[in-house]
Formats: structure tokens, sequence, C-alpha cells
């Protein structure tokens, strides 16, 4: 068995089945430039300049004088910080204490989230690969209704989730940066699952699949779209009841499971993943979900699963239901594990929570 430490900060992250960026690589998704101030035009540089050597001598000819230091190591910093700069923690604080371990002999990858396991998902068979084509090529025939989806959710899809919980960027600007932080860190551990199992894309593996957007250059299995949705859908999900503000929680509740699933669906419908990406996707983004949770400060245990995908497609019905998931290869396993609190994200969880509680 081979055991790897923790992770780091790089990788094709960022909206993940999407064109490569600079974004990608860093690992910071779109948090990457946010606030960040770059650089003045030539002329008003110039100007500056010139304005400066006009007028600094006003300011006096004796010594600086220190101004009271900031907090040491302390959140109270955070809201004087750039958002790529918070992106950075959060990517360093979600990643304190993850990583996961191969086991050749069972092909199976295993998540490790501060020192316990959470999730194992066991490498597809090759024959179940070429059956799930079928699978594959009949969801082809639903491309032309959702064309747009798909193409407008090669990146990370936060507004179709700003859509059902009416968040908007003048009220909601940490609710937006906490959904990020939350997509980069399912990405980070779709990553870390992708590489150990080594599955081919549908369209390498059947020639008649011939997707409809480009092939992403890395694995199939687990898909990080389904990752991230369901990691998204469940922080979400919480954090509605942070905030006690809607009359019709249950009903965005099942709005946000069922954009979940279709966001996974429309990346089997765009041809580049097989259901079984999906299922597996949705399993590690739930343990992603609960682990973020658990780093902002809340008591929500991840659940441990096993994963090991029998051929049937994929619908979040099946997924919510425990005899429907066991018979698609999916069981939970014994225990479960607390993640640990950090302070970015339990600065970012208290201020996401203010946002828009008590609001009618």
């Amino acid at each position: 068995m081979a055991q790897y430490g923790g992770v780091g900060g790089v990788g094709g992250v960022g909206g993940v089945g999407g064109v490569g960026s600079l974004a990608d690589f860093t690992g910071l998704g779109s948090f990457l430039g946010v606030e960040d101030t770059g650089g003045y035009d030539p002329i008003t540089t110039r100007g500056l300049e010139t304005s400066a050597e006009a007028f600094a001598h006003l300011g006096g000819t004796g010594p600086a004088v220190a101004g009271e230091e900031l907090p040491f190591n302390s959140p109270d910093n955070l809201d004087g910080l750039a958002v790529w700069v918070r992106g950075s923690l959060y990517v360093s604080e979600y990643l304190s204490n993850v990583g996961w371990t191969a086991d050749d002999g069972t092909k199976t990858a295993t998540l490790k989230i501060d020192g316990q396991d959470t999730v194992r998902i066991k490498r597809p068979s090759s024959s179940l690969i070429a059956e799930q084509c079928a699978l594959v090529r009949h969801y082809a025939s639903l491309r032309d209704d959702r064309t747009a989806e798909i193409t407008s959710q090669l990146g990370f899809p936060t507004p179709y989730f700003q859509m059902i919980l009416g968040i908007n960027t003048a009220q909601g600007k940490r609710t937006l940066e906490l959904i990020t932080a939350t997509q980069v860190a399912a990405a980070h551990t779709a990553m870390i699952v992708k590489q150990a199992l080594a599955v081919r894309r549908p369209d390498q593996i059947d020639t008649r699949i011939l997707p409809m957007i480009p092939t992403p250059g890395h694995g199939s299995f687990p898909s990080a779209h389904a990752t991230e949705a369901y990691a998204v859908m469940t922080v979400l999900s919480e954090l509605m009841k942070g905030w006690g503000n809607f009359a019709d929680v249950s009903g965005r509740e099942k709005m946000l499971r069922g954009l979940a699933e279709r966001i996974a669906v429309n990346r089997t419908v765009a041809g580049v993943h097989y259901p079984i990406d999906s299922w597996a996707g949705a399993t590690l983004g739930r343990a992603v979900g609960q682990a973020v949770l658990g780093r902002c400060g809340q008591t929500v245990p991840i659940e441990g699963y096993s994963y090991d995908a029998k051929n049937t497609d994929f619908f979040d019905q099946d997924f919510a239901d425990s005899t429907k998931a066991a018979a698609a290869g999916l069981s939970p396993t014994s225990g479960s594990v607390q993640a640990s609190q950090t302070p970015t994200f339990h600065w970012l969880w208290q201020k996401a929570v203010a946002e828009y509680q008590g609001l009618v």
C-alpha cells in the first residue's frame, strides 16, 4: 500500500473541466487575482511621481512615528486582506491534514481527513467502463437542450446556486467566497482520487461518443464537477439553517439537490463523463462539504462511504436512498470523522451567516 502525505496546491483546479489557465495551475481557481491591485497606467504613475516630488516635504522632516501594531496571527486581520490572499489561506487550511492512500492490490483510493479514513473508492474494471459507454452515447440526445448549461458550467457554476438562494453580489460577498472556497477544496480533492484511479475518458474508449466540449486533460473517475456540486450543495444546505430567513427552505434544499444532480449529469450529456463518475463524485463531494463545514466550526461529521461501481445510471433520488445506493455499489462504512475547525474558515462562516441572517 502506498502512503502519501498532505497534498499541495497545484493541479488543474478551478472549474476543472474547463480550459487550462493560470488560475487552474495555481489551484486557487476563481480566487486568483481577485482584489489584486495591479498597477496604474503609465501616465497616472508618472503623475503620482511628480506630485510626490512637489509636496512630500509638507509632511515634515522628523522620523516616522510608529503606529499601533496589528493583532498577531489573528482572524481580526482577515477583513483587510485581498480576496485572493484569503483564497490561499482557505486552500492551506482545508488541505492541512488531508491525504490519501492507494492500495495497488485492491485498486482503491482512500481519502484521509485529519488522519482518519473517510471515502474509499475502487477503480472500475475495463469491462464496466466499456458497458458505461452505451449510457454516455444515449445521453447525447439531450445536447441540443442543454448546450447553454453545459458551456456555462465549464468553470464553477456559481450563478446557478445564486439563482436558487437569491444570493446577490451586494449582500452576499462572503457567501460567494464560501461557495468558491468549497469548490476549490472539492476540485483539489477530486484530483487526488483521479490521479490514483487513472480512468480514461469516454471518447478514449468509444469513438462514437464524440464530445461536444474539449476533453479535459485528466482522468474521468470521479467527476470533479459532481464533487464540486455536491460539496457546495452540502455546505449551502447547512448555511440556510444559520440564515433562518426562508419559509420555503425545504423546497430550496430539494432544488439544490436537483441542481447538483443536473450539473453532474450535464457532463455525461457532453460526453466527457460516465454515470459512475457522478456516483463517485457525489460521494466524494458530500464528504468534502462535510469537511468544509467542520473547518468552519460546524458539528457535521464526515460520513464514511465505500464505492465499488456497478453498471448503473446516476440519479440523485437513488444516491439519497440507501437501498438503491447499495445496489449501485455505494455502502456506508463504520464510524464518522469530525473535521477540525480552522480560523480562516470559521471567520468566513460567521461572515456568511451574518449576511442573510434574519432577512425576510
